[in-house]
């Protein structure tokens, strides 16, 4: 895949079993790092209900960020340069 501006993500931690604020049962909480130049990297929590099989935690965790990311592409899409543009 290719990437722009040397941007990676990786997890942090992930702590299972774990009580989640105004919610009932039990949750895995998976922490990302994005990182990409010219921004400031911060962590992003996302959490897993644990009714989800153990071995498919960073698979579902993965999958609800990218979601929560593509939103923010669409946010960020509106009245915007083309990368030709401002050669970005």
């Amino acid at each position: 895949m290719k990437t722009f501006f040397d941007a990676k993500i990786e997890i942090l931690e992930i702590n299972k079993y774990q009580e989640r604020l105004g919610f009932s049962g039990k949750y895995h909480l998976v922490k990302f790092w994005l990182d990409s130049g010219g921004i400031n990297s911060f962590e992003v929590n996302i959490w897993v209900h644990s009714n989800y099989p153990e071995a498919e935690i960073i698979k579902v965790a993965r999958t609800f960020l990218n979601r929560r990311l593509q939103d923010f592409v669409e946010l960020t899409s509106e009245d915007i340069y083309t990368p030709d543009e401002v050669d970005a």
